[in-house]
């Protein structure tokens, strides 16, 4: 087996998909020293683990997994950051640098896109399954209540 960067980059590209549960995918343009500097800084207060690939290494790890469907939305170097801490907020980790932005969040094999988790308060798994059951139990009583407001209309012969 040929061993040199590339095949040890999608080796570590694979053991993210199959370890980590919970990561987030941003996208990242052409970054200077300096600006690069900035953004690790700012990730390493957040205390954010994070791991850079470049483009055409990461389409190729996709295109051989189940996320096959995530291609269309790389355009330029892939941050894949990892957090252990859930008191971080969607709209602070969305806006924690300007020259990296969320594309996308990945969650036991799922992907969700910057929309669907745009409503989720926190990062914590517990406050967001809390919400979603709130959320659940008053769709469930909606039809009852127009049902039950339907119920004293005469009926047409």
């Amino acid at each position: 087996m040929d061993f040199n960067l590339k095949t040890y980059k999608s080796i570590k590209i694979r053991h993210y998909f199959k370890t980590i549960n919970c990561f987030f995918f941003f996208h990242g343009g052409s970054i200077n020293n300096k600006n690069w500097i900035k953004v690790e800084q700012n990730l390493a207060n957040h205390k954010l683990k994070y791991y850079r690939i470049l483009n055409k290494l990461m389409i190729k790890a996709l295109k051989n997994s189940i996320f096959k469907n995530l291609i269309v939305l790389i355009h330029g170097p892939i941050f894949l950051l990892s957090s252990n801490n859930g008191n971080l907020t969607f709209k602070e980790l969305e806006n924690i640098n300007p020259f990296i932005g969320l594309l996308s969040f990945k969650l036991n094999n799922k992907i969700y896109s910057k929309e669907q988790i745009k409503n989720c308060q926190k990062l914590s798994y517990l406050s967001n399954v809390s919400n979603f059951h709130n959320s659940l139990k008053t769709i469930t009583r909606i039809p009852y209540y127009k049902l039950k407001s339907n119920k004293n209309l005469p009926l047409s012969k």
